[in-house]
């Protein structure tokens, strides 16, 4: 009898002891990932950044942090520069930025796309409806025909045969300026994206000029490389170390996902909220684009090979150069592991 107390005790012991190991390795854990005191996002005007908004209005990321911020970006060197010396924990940016910040050795990482193209070529001229009417026109492009925007528009002519260099004219102006002449009826046409095409389209309404969209390039995109008509365009890169912190970043896409969902579903009530942490993207802007934004989220893991996909695709005719001279390695893409 005293033997069986003896053993029974042994067993609770043993118990008592493994609770008690199960309850520090936890802590352990928890100690790994303490709650940062501000989580820093980087972001620019853009149809990426429109689910950051109400993340950092509903503190969406309690969980991992005291409180989120938003920090501003506009050119590619102060991009690299918030990179290079980690002031952010995330940014929003296009595809090719960060691929470009990754292959001159930036430690980031793509953890989603969250814009599958939003590149349209606006039109005051009733005769353009497709690719082939463009022959002998001009065409205001952001960066002309060297910048993403350009390089993807001379892709697809390419592969439609219209010499972009022969064919038609394709003018350097920033979509600002290019917006402000097609309500003037100084320029007839201009490739842009969102919410840049909404404000183009409602600024020349005011002047009785009609702008439409007559060309949708995602849509010309698949039909000429026989892919998905979409384009990863926008998405949200990890930075330096904080890719070793699954719970932070698997929070962070998971909480971007949820935002970007209400986003599409909410288009009135998002807009003002959007235009409160982004002034320059007006409400009613940002709520006319949504239809034409495709803001779908997809994590890295899921889109890796539809991203290298279309960047083979891409390289076929646009300079190594543009995204930094060569395809991205393994390493670029975020992995959740």
């Amino acid at each position: 009898m005293r033997r069986e107390i003896k053993q029974l005790l042994a067993a609770l012991m043993i118990m008592v002891m493994a609770v008690g190991l199960s309850g520090c390795a936890q802590k352990t854990a928890q100690q790994t990932t303490p709650k940062l005191p501000e989580l820093k996002i980087a972001a620019s005007q853009g149809a990426g950044s429109y689910p950051l908004a109400p993340l950092v209005e509903n503190n969406s990321l309690q969980s991992i942090a005291d409180k989120t911020t938003i920090e501003s970006w506009v050119t590619s060197e102060q991009l690299s520069a918030m990179v290079t010396s980690n002031q952010v924990h995330f940014i929003m940016a296009p595809v090719t930025n960060a691929i470009m910040l990754h292959n001159k050795g930036a430690d980031v990482k793509l953890a989603n796309v969250a814009v599958w193209g939003m590149l349209y070529i606006l039109s005051a001229d009733d005769s353009v409806t497709s690719l082939a009417d463009l022959k002998g026109k001009q065409v205001a492009v952001t960066g002309g025909s060297s910048g993403y925007h350009g390089t993807v528009f001379r892709h697809i002519l390419i592969k439609n045969n219209i010499d972009p260099d022969k064919d038609l004219t394709i003018l350097n102006m920033d979509m600002a300026e290019s917006s402000s002449k097609l309500a003037t009826g100084e320029i007839k046409l201009a490739l842009s994206n969102e919410p840049n095409s909404s404000v183009a389209i409602a600024n020349s309404a005011k002047g009785n000029v009609t702008v439409k969209r007559a060309i949708d390039l995602q849509a010309e995109w698949g039909k000429a490389t026989g892919s998905s008509a979409r384009i990863p365009q926008a998405g949200l890169i990890v930075v330096g170390a904080n890719a070793k912190n699954t719970a932070l970043v698997n929070e962070v896409l998971k909480q971007f996902d949820t935002n970007a969902k209400w986003i599409n579903e909410n288009p009135a009530a998002a807009g003002p909220v959007v235009e409160k942490y982004f002034p320059k993207m007006r409400a009613s802007a940002v709520q006319q684009s949504l239809p034409f934004a495709r803001l779908e989220p997809v994590s890295s893991p899921q889109c890796k090979e539809e991203v290298n996909a279309f960047l083979a695709e891409y390289l076929k005719t646009a300079p190594p150069a543009s995204i930094g001279g060569k395809m991205p390695d393994d390493s670029f893409y975020y992995s959740g592991n």
